[in-house]
């Protein structure tokens, strides 16, 4: 991983580890116009996780996976100092962190530290992630919620709100995944073993199976595991809006709301005609253009 002499580094943190990114704090200091600026400071590195109940390695931010949610308002401007290579999927006027690493924007070398800086000027759903070799595949990715500017109100009414990333996951290492898939001929990798929300999911278990006397170890769950299921508490006869990113790195994905109805209001980001579904949504596969939607379902019965 080189970089040109050319590169220029905001700030210098000492030869280490490889580090990828990471979070630890964020300060809100006041901007002009009545926006802010959002710091955040993120320490990236491999930790050992299970998120489909069999341990691996991940791509840990602070010791998160996924990584921490970024929260900010139309027209604030979002500052990250970090290592590696960070990527926001969607946000308009960041060209260069959206190219190939050491032609639009040089790497981030091991044990470096970078300042990313980029105004988010349009409210809606979207998500980060590593845009160099296997980092997405090895989880480094993260939601960014961008909320209405002060004094505006979002075009729809809804009584609370979910994150929800939706991605694919691989027991083979991404080092493999890799090697594989540069390959000629190309070595593919396969289905992957699990599908993961909010980096969740069970490996070879069944729904019977969290509540039965299974004989496999990782289906019997107690809540408290990296993959116990997502739970989304709501009440009767409430508005709750899904933000929704598909963070896949090879799979294209169709997402069922179960038996409820719902309206979708925007795709990509843009809020447009209102939908109303009650049944399969696709999810654009997370490469090239976020697969985010915004949309809420009404909960009629308890």
């Amino acid at each position: 991983m080189g970089t040109k002499t050319t590169c220029r580094r905001l700030i210098k943190a000492p030869a280490s580890q490889m580090l990828v990114v990471a979070c630890i704090f964020m300060l809100l200091v006041e901007s002009s116009a009545g926006s802010k600026a959002r710091h955040f400071k993120w320490d990236v590195e491999y930790v050992f996780w299970s998120p489909d109940c069999i341990e691996n390695v991940v791509m840990g931010i602070n010791g998160q996976f996924p990584g921490p949610t970024i929260r900010a308002k139309a027209g604030d401007t979002v500052v990250i100092d970090l290592t590696n290579k960070l990527h926001t999927e969607g946000v308009f006027g960041s060209p260069w962190a959206d190219g190939t690493a050491s032609i639009s924007q040089c790497v981030i070398n091991p044990g470096e530290t970078f300042t990313y800086r980029f105004k988010v000027d349009k409210a809606g759903t979207y998500f980060y992630h590593g845009h160099y070799g296997m980092q997405r595949s090895a989880g480094l990715y993260g939601s960014l919620v961008v909320d209405v500017e002060d004094g505006k109100k979002e075009p729809f009414h809804y009584d609370g709100e979910f994150n929800l990333l939706l991605s694919d996951w691989w027991h083979e290492s991404v080092h493999h995944q890799e090697v594989g898939l540069s390959s000629n001929p190309l070595r593919w990798i396969g289905e992957p073993q699990t599908l993961l929300i909010n980096g969740r999911g069970q490996y070879n278990c069944s729904l019977a199976a969290r509540y039965s006397n299974s004989s496999l170890s990782q289906c019997q769950l107690r809540g408290s595991e990296h993959c116990a299921p997502e739970i989304l508490h709501v009440l009767p006869n409430k508005i709750y809006r899904l933000r929704i990113a598909s963070t896949t790195a090879l799979a294209s994905l169709n997402l069922a709301i179960g038996n409820l109805p719902y309206t979708l209001y925007a795709l990509c980001m843009v809020h447009g005609k209102k939908y109303f579904r009650s049944g399969v949504e696709w999810v654009p596969n997370g490469r090239g253009n976020l697969g985010g939607i915004t949309c809420y379902a009404a909960k009629k019965n308890p």
